[in-house]
């Protein structure tokens, strides 16, 4: 989804941090250029310099410890991304510390060179101003006393490399005395950042009705911390209701019903927006759910887009608690051989089970997303108006690419529709059914498969096998579908549940790896040619309930996640704005306070 996509490249640089080690020799290296400078300008003996230093470097160190003890409920202000964070700031006050030794080797005046230090230590308490009450703090006032620590207490040594002394009064006394206008503009730079704060928290407001900078932590909780409660409230607030349907199909040994059951569960909710908020990973919720109660189940995707996200973690134990109250719509013991159709770059495979039809839609092996919720009700309306109770719809959604435009919708509707008549007035026959699954196997998968794995249904009917294949997986790489099923027989499609479960973390451009993104064909051949053996080797005479229920629950639509998007855009723009201006007046000041004191 677009705005998700967006989101998740505003927010990059928070995935691709260094790493410790690079974070603590970067952080260390510009805090000590500080007082290295400090050194330079000094006539302190060499011993005094090497103990400022180490004093220095020291007091740098506890100043990290200290900022990570008072953000110790904030799970993403690790050791790392405080030393990172610490990097701009220190790397400014070094230039302009450089930049006053230089001006002091031009002109001789000792206060120009103590004016950049000052103003170093000044625009590192403002940029610091600036990440910690956008990111850490809900009050501005707080993240900017917070903000003075590391400065205050690096700057507090630099008269120590100087002079000996730690504390000189009376240096500071005469300087600020002699220099009192040049020093007080240098209080204006952390006053600008504070009102530029101020101004970003009030922006946007009437679009994504709340504080941005509140909305941003938001997002840095779930996105970094997998700490969704923030933003789930606030998405709560402004969720809509809306009925979701569930469809199950339960298979039975039909000499015990009590055993041995497996299912095929298809919702018509949607796995995003993106991990770890709401429905992001339900494929694999609902996973769970069903091995808690001894089912065997395969996750697929329903017809359904971002408009079917589920808000909260709630909400999803409560749809999930409400998977307890299936009902039985259908029932039997027999079912048609599968019939598939294709007209253009539509195709639609499908059986009958009773009065029940399954349908599988996919645009491979050509490029599709989620198809519109109108492809749904117009083919429930056919299956209907062609003699069955009801139809059961995946949406394989195993080639990537953009939505199906109008023509590929109005192909698949009529596929579907010359499906339904094939299967509504074939013989219907007893059937054997397997089941296997890569996470009763122990096979191991690359990062381009979810939690939920690769599962397999193997049916035999009249001497025939048909297998589908699931794979928890948003979205399959283009033509990569295409390839594994030449290498493999008896399998009728190999469908993705769509899962989010990587969704805007991966560093591309579509914000996510797709199926086949890391694994290979052979890889993955070999892996279905596995449970197909496995389900094989399970396969039992069965018989099949139909069951579905129909809920409304708090969804995060796409309409509402774009208003998110659009209000954090406008947010960025005035950033960007804010932030040139806020740079060229500080500049101003800078330059105004070493005129004032040559």
């Amino acid at each position: 989804m677009e705005s998700t996509f967006k989101l998740q490249r505003k927010f990059r640089l928070l995935f691709t941090l260094p790493s410790f080690f690079v974070s603590l020799v970067i952080a260390s290296t510009t805090s000590l250029s500080i007082i290295l400078i400090q050194g330079i300008f000094s006539n302190a003996i060499m011993s005094q310099r090497y103990e400022a230093t180490a004093i220095f470097f020291i007091a740098f160190l506890f100043s990290i410890i200290l900022e990570r003890l008072i953000l110790l409920r904030h799970s993403f202000a690790s050791i790392r991304r405080l030393l990172a964070m610490s990097i701009v700031p220190n790397t400014s006050w070094a230039i302009l510390s450089a930049f006053g030794l230089y001006q002091y080797s031009i002109s001789q005046e000792q206060q120009v060179f103590y004016l950049m230090v000052i103003m170093g230590l000044s625009t590192a308490i403002s940029i610091r101003i600036i990440i910690l009450g956008s990111v850490f703090f809900k009050r501005i006032s707080v993240g900017t006393l917070v903000s003075f620590i590391q400065p205050m207490l690096l700057f507090a040594i630099i008269p120590f490399a100087q002079t000996g002394v730690l504390f000189p009064i009376e240096q500071f006394s005469l300087l600020l005395t002699e220099e009192a206008l040049a020093f007080s503009l240098t209080m204006i730079i952390p006053i600008i950042c504070v009102g530029y704060l101020i101004l970003l928290s009030k922006t946007g407001g009437r679009i994504i009705k709340n504080s941005p900078l509140v909305i941003f932590q938001g997002f840095l909780q779930a996105w970094v911390a997998e700490r969704p409660k923030v933003i789930e409230e606030l998405i709560e607030t402004f969720s809509l209701e809306k009925e979701i349907v569930t469809s199950v199909i339960e298979f039975s040994d039909e000499k015990d019903t009590t055993t041995k059951r497996r299912a095929i569960i298809v919702p018509e909710v949607h796995p995003g927006p993106f991990y770890p908020i709401g429905s992001s990973n339900l494929p694999f919720e609902l996973w769970k759910w069903s091995d808690s109660n001894h089912l065997k189940s395969l996750v697929f995707h329903g017809i359904s887009g971002h408009e079917h996200n589920l808000a909260s973690k709630a909400v999803v134990d409560t749809y999930l608690t409400e998977m307890n109250n299936l009902q039985v719509v259908s029932d039997g013991s027999t079912c048609t051989e599968p019939k598939s159709r294709s007209i253009g770059r539509a195709t639609v495979s499908g059986l009958a089970f009773g009065d029940y039809a399954m349908l599988i839609l996919t645009l491979a092996p050509y490029g599709m997303e989620d198809f519109p919720i109108f492809v749904r009700e117009e083919i429930n309306k056919a299956a209907k108006s062609i003699g069955f109770n009801g139809s059961i719809l995946i949406d394989a959604h195993n080639s990537i690419g953009v939505t199906p435009v109008r023509e590929d919708c109005e192909d698949i509707i009529q596929a579907a529709k010359d499906v339904l008549r094939k299967i509504r007035f074939n013989t219907q026959m007893p059937f054997k059914m397997g089941y296997s699954h890569s996470n009763k196997l122990g096979i191991e998968l690359k990062e381009d498969v979810g939690p939920a794995g690769i599962g397999m249904v193997l049916f035999e009917i009249n001497n025939k096998m048909h297998g589908i294949v699931s794979v928890d997986a948003n979205n399959v790489a283009l033509g990569f579908r295409d390839e594994v099923l030449s290498e493999i027989d008896d399998v009728i499609d190999i469908c993705t549940t769509d899962t989010h479960f990587n969704a805007a973390k991966v560093m591309n451009s579509i914000g996510y790896t797709p199926f086949g993104g890391e694994s290979s064909v052979k890889e993955i051949s070999k892996v279905i040619k596995t449970l197909r053996i496995a389900a094989e080797k399970s396969m039992v005479k069965s018989n099949f309930v139909v069951k579905r229920n129909k809920n409304s629950y708090k969804v995060f639509g796409s309409a509402l996640l774009d208003d998110y998007s659009v209000g954090l855009d406008r947010l960025f723009n005035i950033a960007k704005i804010g932030g040139v201006s806020t740079f060229l007046v500080i500049i101003a000041v800078y330059a105004l306070g070493i005129t004032l004191v040559k």
